[in-house]
């Protein structure tokens, strides 16, 4: 399992965003995943693992569970990332946690 922390690049806080935007938003454009039911504020099933994505102080709380390459791991956190910055407006960081 890994976990990582999307926050603000000025450390403000991140988030949330319509729920109604988190299907288009939180699965990364081009990788295929698809949402599954499980805890968390939303939840996908992507290249073989589950990713948990739930709201927190101060920002969007990713956790991926069956990981089974780390740098494809970090790829796709990196477009969710992008993603959540673009629709937010906001420069997003990763923070591994």
């Amino acid at each position: 399992m890994l976990e990582y922390l999307l926050a603000t690049d000025d450390d403000d806080f991140l988030g949330p965003m319509r729920s109604d935007k988190s299907p288009d938003v939180l699965r990364p454009a081009g990788w295929g995943a698809v949402p599954v039911a499980g805890d968390g504020d939303y939840r996908i099933a992507v290249e073989g693992m589950e990713i948990e994505f739930a709201w927190e102080m101060p920002g969007l709380q990713v956790t991926v569970h069956g990981v089974s390459d780390k740098s494809v791991v970090e790829e796709l956190v990196a477009t969710v990332a992008r993603q959540v910055g673009t629709e937010l407006a906001v420069r997003v960081r990763v923070i591994p946690l």
